[in-house]
């Protein structure tokens, strides 16, 4: 994914990579002000997205009920190699 930096003035480029690229971190993190305008301008004009953010939302409620059932924890260093490989794969 082009960095966020590139589209500060090429609102327009904008895309469903993007969104789902936002969608995602989200879920996981606070969004800038700046991240939410976009996505929420994108999600006004693609129907596509719209569903996405609703079905990604369902499946990390559910997942994190899942995580919180089985009592299962992932060492610091397990969490923070797994969290590098997200970001890595997410940015491409």
């Amino acid at each position: 994914m082009e960095s966020l930096k590139e589209h500060k003035h090429k609102w327009y480029t904008f895309g469903c990579k993007d969104a789902t690229y936002l969608t995602v971190k989200g879920e996981n993190a606070p969004l800038s002000f700046s991240e939410k305008m976009l996505l929420n301008f994108h999600l006004i004009i693609c129907k596509y997205c719209r569903r996405f953010v609703t079905q990604n939302h369902k499946v990390t409620q559910l997942f994190r009920a899942s995580y919180e059932k089985s009592g299962l924890t992932l060492s610091p260093d397990k969490k923070k190699a797994l969290n590098q490989l997200i970001t890595k794969n997410l940015k491409k």
